[in-house]
């Protein structure tokens, strides 16, 4: 059943593709993390409320609507 959650999601290339997500406690922890990525890493990051189906704690994928 999909739910909406926190996730913090990785664009990479040139048009911008989704190529990885991963499951936030909270929107503050997810820009915590994001600037600790874009510190080390080309990449783009943004952090987003998103539809998804969530098995053990993880995001199996992403729904769209």
């Amino acid at each position: 059943m999909p739910e909406t959650v926190i996730a913090l999601l990785l664009f990479i290339g040139q048009p911008l593709e989704l190529k990885e997500f991963k499951l936030q406690k909270s929107f503050s922890d997810c820009l915590s993390k994001k600037r600790v990525a874009m510190r080390s890493s080309s990449a783009t990051y943004q952090c987003a409320k998103v539809k998804a189906i969530v098995e053990d704690g993880k995001i199996i994928s992403l729904v769209q609507e």
